[in-house]
């Protein structure tokens, strides 16, 4: 929470800083962690194969499909391997890829729960 005393504490960090600079970065952070993940935009999932073929433990690409799709492959079809819902990553057109189980679970929920979109969780 920004103070009126250009003091910033975030989840228990304080720093003493400037007002204008800390305005700027509470402003920054707040488009960061509440950015809105369009469900339909088209993904690809990637994931690592313990096949014989693949030593090296690369991931490879499973598919291209919608992001909601793609939640939910790794979270109800991959249910009954926990090494491959770990290794997945859906890497997104729009912004960064989403590499954490976490973030996936809770993209999940948003899609069996809203038509439309569902903002970033980060904890």
């Amino acid at each position: 929470m920004l103070t009126s005393f250009g003091h910033l504490n975030v989840r228990g960090f304080d720093c003493d800083i400037p007002l204008p600079l800390a305005v700027s970065i509470w402003a920054w952070m707040e488009r960061t962690l509440t950015a809105a993940h369009d469900l339909e935009e088209i993904v690809d999932l990637f994931a690592i194969d313990r096949s014989s073929r693949n030593a090296e433990l690369m991931p490879i690409k499973i598919a291209t499909l919608p992001l909601r799709k793609a939640v939910v492959l790794v979270i109800e079809d991959w249910s009954d391997d926990k090494f491959r819902q770990l290794s997945a990553t859906i890497q997104r057109r729009s912004g960064p890829a989403i590499r954490s189980l976490d973030d996936i679970k809770h993209l999940y929920d948003c899609a069996i729960a809203t038509p439309r979109c569902c903002a970033k969780r980060f904890g």
